[in-house]
């Protein structure tokens, strides 16, 4: 097996679009023809702007990888060379992204991150996740390809797998 790829879609991003769109669709067909108008704009807008996906592709006979960005189905990404790496490093983070308004309540969630050091301990981020599973599957797969540990720090304590 040459290349491992692992693609990232957002799923509740699309899934959010179709609902503006099938509203668009309802208000157009009744008596609020504006509303509808600017609802479909901004479902369409949402559709086309998830449309790109992220992702990683590993090369495991010549220990390449690439940043993957995906747009309809078009996969653009340059190849480059694992640095010397030391370890490869998932953790565990905390994000919140910022609401709308002030008075809204700011939403947060854990998300996974695959980190490369090399010998001068400098982290490369390769991959993110929202799934802890997916993002241990990655690092496994970068670790298996480089001959090299993995530091699993996403229950709060360090081991090495």
């Amino acid at each position: 097996m040459p290349n491992i790829r692992y693609i990232k879609k957002p799923f509740l991003e699309r899934i959010i679009s179709a609902v503006f769109i099938f509203a668009s669709i309802i208000l157009l067909s009744g008596e609020q023809k504006a509303f509808g108008i600017v609802t479909l704009i901004i479902g369409l807008g949402l559709l086309i702007s998830n449309s790109v996906c992220t992702g990683i592709e590993i090369n495991t006979e010549q220990k390449y990888y690439r940043k993957l960005y995906s747009f309809l189905g078009i996969v653009f990404g340059e190849w480059e060379s694992f640095p010397k790496t030391e370890y490869i490093s998932v953790y565990k983070s905390r994000e919140t992204l910022n609401s709308p308004a002030a008075n809204w309540p700011a939403l947060t969630s854990n998300s996974y991150i695959v980190n490369s050091f090399w010998e001068d301990r400098r982290p490369i981020t390769l991959y993110k996740s929202n799934s802890k599973k997916e993002a241990l599957a990655v690092a496994k797969d970068m670790a298996d390809v480089l001959g090299i540990k993995i530091l699993d720090s996403t229950d709060g304590e360090q081991k090495w797998l």
